[in-house]
């Protein structure tokens, strides 16, 4: 996988798709009599060079030659017919997939998304809800909307919320807490939900409104200043019942005496998830756990650090204050709060941006008969084979047929119900399909993607397998080679480096003394300014003076400007050849360097190249500022 990372890596800096090319586009060069022209390498040039890390030296000339290298890979490959492996495809479809998906993103309302979360995050919404469930089936929709609708008229004339919810919701918490859904902040409830609870006034009935759960109605009770995040640690007895409430009083008890909390919660709690880290919970917000559990909960502080025994729906609770957690900055939270954004339903909703700015770009026309016929349910099941046409999206035509099939792949009933969306699905559709030839940042990056995947099969091929797989050229390469495969010469000893010569001679005395480091560095915590290297160093190496003797075990001293250098030898390997086996590796990398510098002459001579040396003078020029 290394390779493959390489070689894309590589195809990002040196590829450039040659299509759209204009008469008026300036020749470089040419292969085979085939053009290459100015603004491909320009484009490389620029690309490669900012991709350098500081202190390379840009050069066009070397640059110019990598470029001319890919390209003949590149038709290499093609003529090795590698763009036509199933592999290879099967790769291509995937890669367009994923990098289509920015281009159907429109910043500016992800964006928008993600501020109107944030200031969603600093107001809390306490609220109640009536539900009515719905399935996708016409019947059971018309049902439900018609006993919500009825609902919402006898709230707007002056029924009691919370009696209704109880009574007639179907939300099956209703009948213990008459709807009251307590105080909930952003990302909480599902988007068009919360969606409802952020724009539905203080006290009043909110539009009827749909999630994937059926029809609902809200009433907002109150608004309040978020309470940002709180971490607490809590004991639960799992057990709602007067036996429960004995054990946690006990508990409690001990508490106030002064026991420590964490054994406790060790000792008795049911939730051993957290009682294995002393009660402790991952921090939240309110409304992030059931009523009453987080308005208890931020109702502690440092002064009041413990709770009274409380009961929720799991059982009996004692909590312990550990800290809370104001609400962060928007520049703190932005990147989580657009990576949750891009996550959420609400990144995805009908309203795609994208397609509502492509509607208006785009020839569209509408057979309004043909779409009239939709909203007869008989008349369109009658008709599962029309062919009539329904819609243009510039050069596609869609039937009803189309729609039709669209609307089963939604488990819509009725077509005419998805009608706007099936237009935004082809809408994106023509966009996805002629993104290659209308948008030329997309069309160069896949390309340089294709390629990229080619160079790497024909790289793996002619190359790194071949390297492998030739065992008598290994050898024989390496047997050419042996120089390249020899260890250096190395001593393993003690050097100590002090500027002070009324040191040096104190300093002897510890080297006659020691044998390894870690004695010495007991030795030698009475000096100061005494740099030490120990251990395995190559003989070559800049750290032993020029003149060391390396078959003397005795401690030598010498004076190199301003400082007194004190060496010990304590043993000493010679340069080696080492065996293949031990570096088996290294040997192949090198050698699959020569068989792919071999190979690109091969490749050079096969074909002609003419470079325009005027226009690259031309080029040397207008880029001298990167040189």
């Amino acid at each position: 996988m290394r390779y493959r990372l390489n070689i894309l890596a590589l195809s990002v800096l040196l590829s450039f798709a040659a299509q759209g090319q204009q008469k008026k586009e300036k020749v470089l060069l040419e292969i085979d009599g085939e053009p290459v022209y100015q603004s491909e390498f320009i484009r490389l040039f620029t690309k490669n060079n900012s991709l350098k890390v500081a202190g390379q030296k840009p050069s066009i000339t070397s640059d110019l030659e990598l470029f001319v290298d890919y390209k003949l890979k590149v038709l290499e490959a093609k003529k090795l017919k590698l763009d036509t492996l199933p592999s290879y495809l099967k790769e291509v479809d995937k890669y367009r997939t994923q990098l289509m998906e920015p281009y159907l993103t429109d910043n500016s309302y992800i964006d928008s998304l993600v501020q109107q979360a944030y200031d969603r995050s600093l107001k809390e919404i306490k609220a109640s809800h009536i539900l009515i469930k719905s399935s996708n089936k016409l019947k059971d929709t018309l049902q439900a909307f018609t006993k919500i609708s009825q609902l919402r008229k006898a709230l707007l004339a002056g029924a009691d919320f919370s009696k209704l919810a109880q009574q007639q919701s179907e939300d099956p918490s209703a009948k213990k807490n008459r709807g009251d859904l307590g105080y909930f902040s952003v990302f909480r409830m599902v988007h068009p939900f919360e969606d409802a609870a952020y724009q539905t006034p203080l006290g009043e009935i909110s539009k009827i409104f749909r999630t994937r759960f059926g029809y609902h109605i809200m009433k907002v009770e109150d608004i309040r200043d978020s309470m940002g995040e709180i971490e607490v640690a809590h004991i639960m007895i799992n057990d709602t019942t007067s036996n429960g409430k004995s054990t946690i009083d006990k508990v409690y008890r001990q508490i106030q005496n002064g026991e420590a909390f964490e054994e406790l919660s060790k000792k008795f709690s049911d939730d051993r998830r957290s009682a294995n880290r002393g009660g402790r919970l991952q921090r939240f917000t309110m409304g992030a756990l059931p009523p009453p559990f987080g308005e208890i909960s931020f109702s502690l502080s440092e002064e009041k650090k413990y709770s009274q025994p409380f009961r929720t729906a799991f059982g009996w609770h004692v909590v312990k204050f550990i800290k809370h957690y104001p609400i962060k900055s928007f520049e703190e939270v932005e990147k989580e709060l657009f990576d949750k954004v891009k996550k959420d339903s609400r990144s995805k909703s009908l309203a795609n941006p994208v397609a509502e700015r492509l509607k208006k770009e785009y020839n569209l026309q509408t057979n309004l008969q043909a779409k009239e016929a939709l909203k007869v349910p008989e008349q369109f099941g009658l008709s599962k084979t029309s062919n009539t046409w329904l819609l243009v999206v510039e050069k596609d035509t869609l039937t009803q047929n189309d729609l039709r099939i669209f609307a089963k792949s939604k488990n819509a009933t009725s077509p005419m119900s998805v009608y706007e969306a099936f237009v935004d699905d082809q809408v994106l559709n023509y966009y996805k399909r002629n993104l290659e030839t209308t948008n030329e940042e997309y069309r160069n990056l896949f390309q340089e993607y294709k390629n990229g995947l080619l160079l790497f099969d024909l790289m793996d091929l002619k190359v790194w397998d071949a390297a492998q797989k030739d065992s008598l050229g290994l050898e024989s390469f390496y047997a050419s080679n042996l120089e390249n495969y020899k260890t250096k010469a190395i001593a393993n000893a003690l050097v100590l480096t002090t500027k002070n010569s009324k040191e040096v001679a104190g300093l002897q005395t510890l080297l006659e003394n020691s044998s390894n480091v870690d004695s010495l560095k007991t030795l030698l915590e009475g000096y100061k300014d005494v740099l030490v290297k120990a251990g395995d160093l190559e003989k070559e190496s800049t750290i032993f003076p020029q003149k060391t003797d390396f078959s003397n075990d005795n401690p030598q001293v010498y004076h190199e400007k301003d400082n007194y250098v004190l060496v010990k030898i304590l043993g000493q390997k010679e340069a080696m050849i080492q065996p293949i086996g031990e570096i088996k590796g290294k040997v192949i990398s090198d050698y699959q360097n020569q068989i792919q510098e071999d190979w690109l002459r091969s490749l050079r001579a096969e074909h002609s190249l003419k470079i325009n040396k005027r226009r690259l003078r031309k080029i040397k020029k207008q880029l001298s500022f990167y040189e």
